[in-house]
């Protein structure tokens, strides 16, 4: 009898616990982009800073805890959990949010999405960084043309949050300008840790427009 009286009265106090906690509001995702499966990294960084803010995140990388653990932690996590499932639900999109509104606890919201979509991010970044090495310009297209698809390439690139070193930009365009510049390379290339990329650009289009 006396066993049953202590397990209502624990389970009493988690519950007291978890509802005086949970009085504070929940985190506002109203300011944060819906995730659809693209540019997650970027997504789960800011998921993670406004779940850290609201000092919950800990459910994040955090399992249930051992039923021998405190009342207190116990209702702690109960709080948080709730708080970073709530959240993550919130800002997912529709088709996502049917995939993982049935699990019970964030952790395992966010370890599927980490394990799905960070080997997602990791193909397609390899794919944009091939793309901008490997485009060539060529004779028959204007290179104003050319050198606006080059500098998507790289704002495409940044978008995913990959840092190419300030020489190497300027370099590489400087390589890939048409055969026809074969003789003005090499006083460009002399200058290129010199010339922001801008610069560089600018300069090309005058020197284009001087040989025309």
């Amino acid at each position: 009898m006396d066993n049953n009286n202590n397990s209502a009265l624990e389970t009493s106090n988690v519950i007291f616990a978890t509802q005086t906690i949970v009085a504070k509001p929940f985190p506002d995702v109203s300011k944060i982009e819906v995730f659809t499966g693209q540019n997650f990294r970027r997504w789960q960084e800011r998921m993670s800073t406004l779940l850290d803010m609201y000092e919950v995140s800990f459910a994040l990388r955090t399992s249930k805890p051992d039923p021998s653990t405190t009342t207190k932690q116990i209702g702690a996590w109960i709080h948080a959990n709730k708080v970073c499932r709530h959240t993550l639900l919130c800002a997912l999109s529709n088709d996502l949010f049917d995939v993982y509104c049935s699990y019970k606890e964030a952790k395992d919201i966010w370890d599927s999405l980490i394990l799905k979509y960070t080997c997602e991010d990791v193909v397609r970044q390899r794919f944009k960084i091939e793309s901008y090495y490997c485009r060539e310009m060529i004779e028959d297209t204007d290179i104003k043309i050319q050198i606006k698809e080059y500098h998507k390439l790289l704002e495409d690139i940044k978008v995913e949050s990959i840092a190419l070193p300030d020489e190497f930009v300027p370099k590489l365009l400087i390589e890939k300008l048409l055969q026809s510049w074969t003789d003005y390379k090499p006083q460009l290339m002399h200058r290129h840790k010199q010339m922001s990329l801008s610069y560089l650009i600018t300069h090309i289009i005058i020197e284009r427009n001087k040989q025309e």
